[in-house]
């Protein structure tokens, strides 16, 4: 039963990534009157929260790239993985509302833990499965401690929203932990949310890839290539 509770899981998870951006921002985009009403200030976060959809079609283009003759090569964007969303002690609920949004839009499996605002979180969970989100694909785990949390395997990411030292206290926990390079991705303007306005904001929670395909191959495309780089 175990084996095939982490199959479904993983499949669901893989079904949001290949949704593409513009289909998962549709769905979003129905949560955002709701969210934005637990933030305090209703109309500056339905402006951030749209200004983080509004991205969704740069995020699902395909560039060609030149290559050897008789193959194509496809550079995209796609999620990284494993991402775990922090409201630290200082955060603002906008923050890591907005940290979640961009988290779930780029098509990763989020975990929410915001222990101090505990209420939110499962209230902002319970909006986003209303509106179709899966609980495979966003979990909230205010029950654990940060730290152990830091140590789930595979975790490709960590979106941490509160004070440069709640930011740095936790990127050095990450460095001590084994296997993959986890990330973190911080936002600490808890007034103008400045971070989150940069146009390469959302591509910290992807990664590129190229496609290669050998169209001399019979059938055009027998062989297909894809590499991943971070």
């Amino acid at each position: 039963m175990a084996t095939e509770f982490k199959k479904n899981h993983a499949q669901v998870c893989e079904s949001w990534r290949l949704l593409g951006a513009v289909n998962r921002a549709a769905y979003l985009q129905a949560a955002i009157p709701r969210l934005a009403l637990l933030t305090g200030d209703v109309n500056k976060a339905k402006r951030l929260f749209n200004h983080l959809l509004s991205a969704a079609p740069s995020l699902d283009e395909v560039h060609r790239m030149t290559g050897a003759t008789g193959e194509s090569n496809d550079l995209y964007m796609t999620a990284r993985g494993k991402t775990m969303v922090i409201g630290s002690e200082s955060a603002r609920t906008m923050a890591v509302l907005g940290q979640l949004l961009a988290a779930l839009l780029t098509g990763n499996e989020v975990i929410l833990h915001c222990p101090s605002q505990a209420e939110m979180s499962d209230e902002a969970a319970k909006v986003l499965y209303e509106i179709g989100v899966s609980d495979d694909v966003l979990s909230v785990a205010n029950d654990s401690q940060t730290i152990t949390l830091l140590y789930i395997d595979r975790l490709a990411q960590v979106a941490v929203a509160g004070s440069n030292s709640e930011v740095q206290a936790i990127s050095q926990e990450l460095a001590n932990t084994d296997g993959i390079l986890t990330q973190v991705i911080s936002v600490t303007d808890m007034d103008g949310m400045s971070e989150m306005l940069t146009p390469d904001y959302l591509h910290r929670f992807v990664t590129e890839r190229v496609k290669t395909i050998n169209t001399t191959a019979i059938g055009g495309n027998a062989s297909l290539l894809e590499l991943g780089t971070d």
